[in-house]
Formats: C-alpha cells, sequence, structure tokens
C-alpha cells in the first residue's frame, strides 16, 4: 500500500532553507575545529611516545642530589623531550604537572564529546522523521542533498561517541600506572608500556575525531545545494 506523504507547508519549507543557512556556516566552523583538535591530540600522543622510548631504551645514569634545590630526574627526563612536550619529571613524590594537566584534559574531552554525541543524536533522531515531508515528486531533488547532510551529521554524532569511549579508556590507562618518578622507576618496561597504550587510545580517537571533522566538511555543497533547489521549486512561503 502506497502512503503519501503531504510536503511541507511553504513556512516550514523557509523554515527548513534557514536551519540550513545556519547550519552550513555552523559545520563550516566545527569542521576546522575537529581537525585542529585532533591534531593537537596526536601532539599529546607524541609526547608520551618520546617518555616511552626514554624510558625503555636509556640506561639510568646516575641521580643528581636534589637538596638544594628542584632537580630534574635525569633517568627519566630527555632535554629535547623537555624542550618540546614541557614534560619534566623532579625528584620528588608527585608526577610532572603536565601530565596531570594532560590527563585532565582528555578526561574533560571525553565527557564533552559523549555529551555531544547525546544532544546530536538526539537532534538527528528527530531530523530524519520530520524530513520526510521533502521526499515529495516537487522537492525531491531537493531531498537529496539535505539527507545528505544529514546522513553525514548522523555519523559524527556516532563517531563522536565513539572518540569518548577512546579519550576515557586513555586517561584509565594513564590513572593505572604510577607516574611519579618512583612509580616508573620501579618497572620502567611497565611504565613505557603503559603510556605507549594510552598513546594508542589517544591516536585512535585523533583519528576519528579528524575523519569526523572532514566528513563534516564534505556536507558543505550539499547544504548550498539544499538551499538552492528548496528556493527554486516554488514552494517557499513569500
Amino acid at each position: 500500500m502506497t502512503v503519501e506523504v503531504p510536503g511541507p507547508s511553504p513556512a516550514e519549507l523557509a523554515g527548513y532553507v534557514r536551519v540550513a543557512r545556519d547550519h552550513r556556516e555552523h559545520e563550516r566552523y566545527h569542521s576546522v575545529l575537529k581537525l585542529e583538535e585532533a591534531a593537537a591530540w596526536r601532539r599529546d600522543s607524541n609526547a608520551l611516545k618520546l617518555l616511552a622510548a626514554r624510558w625503555s631504551d636509556s640506561p639510568a645514569p646516575e641521580r643528581l642530589d636534589p637538596a638544594h634545590g628542584a632537580v630534574g630526574c635525569v633517568d627519566l627526563n630527555d632535554p629535547a623531550v623537555v624542550a618540546t612536550t614541557g614534560i619534566l619529571f623532579l625528584e620528588g613524590d608527585s608526577e610532572p604537572a603536565e601530565l596531570i594537566a594532560l590527563r585532565g584534559r582528555f578526561e574533560q574531552a571525553a565527557a564533552r564529546y559523549q555529551r555531544l554525541s547525546g544532544w546530536l543524536g538526539e537532534h538527528m533522531a528527530a531530523e530524519w522523521p520530520r524530513l520526510r515531508t521533502l521526499l515529495t515528486p516537487a522537492l525531491v531533488e531537493a531531498a537529496r542533498p539535505r539527507f545528505r547532510a544529514l546522513t553525514r551529521t548522523t555519523e559524527a554524532a556516532n563517531a563522536y561517541s565513539l572518540v569518548a569511549r577512546l579519550l576515557d579508556s586513555a586517561v584509565h590507562t594513564l590513572n593505572a600506572q604510577d607516574l611519579t618518578p618512583e612509580g616508573v622507576r620501579r618497572a620502567p618496561a611497565v611504565a613505557a608500556s603503559m603510556v605507549l597504550t594510552a598513546s594508542w587510545f589517544l591516536d585512535s580517537a585523533a583519528s576519528s575525531l579528524a575523519e569526523a571533522g572532514a566528513h563534516l566538511g564534505l556536507s558543505d555543497p550539499d547544504w548550498s545545494s539544499f538551499i538552492a533547489l528548496a528556493e527554486a521549486s516554488g514552494s517557499l512561503e513569500t
């Protein structure tokens, strides 16, 4: 049995076009933002790789006496790594402040992307039935690019959930390793393996986010095509 779906009213179609204009501009911003954020995550991941390489390959030199001030852990630090990443192990009971900040950034990002995934997924779930009103003979040409953009945004919502899980796993891995100087010294190879695993999670999260951002950018011509076709259909409220 054929079910005839009524098309949108002129006022509704005009609303669809206004939404499309706003979301096109919004996705132009966020497609770039996601790529930039992914690149920053890869830099943090590379810092962890450098730490793991130091702990895995370097013999333990004689330690310096910290009695006269903050002394770096010569067996855990590489000067080039400190200069390029800022991560500095000091003799004492604390892990580097830079690692604490790194873990905090990813903990916050995991929560943020989980919220974003839920919010966006909920809105996209409502959009799919709502936009069926475009699937009429008069508007089907405009419907195709609009549904292509909807598909990519739905994919982004799903990708953000995966990103959140990967970031959360990276944080969990870092929390499971004692990253104080003595904690690393107890088993440097184990500590290296743990931070390398966290690095893998970060690399995977960055890749997933970069792909989501790149796909969002592909919707730009679809938004523009939908706007132009909808306006040319003669169905808009004037």
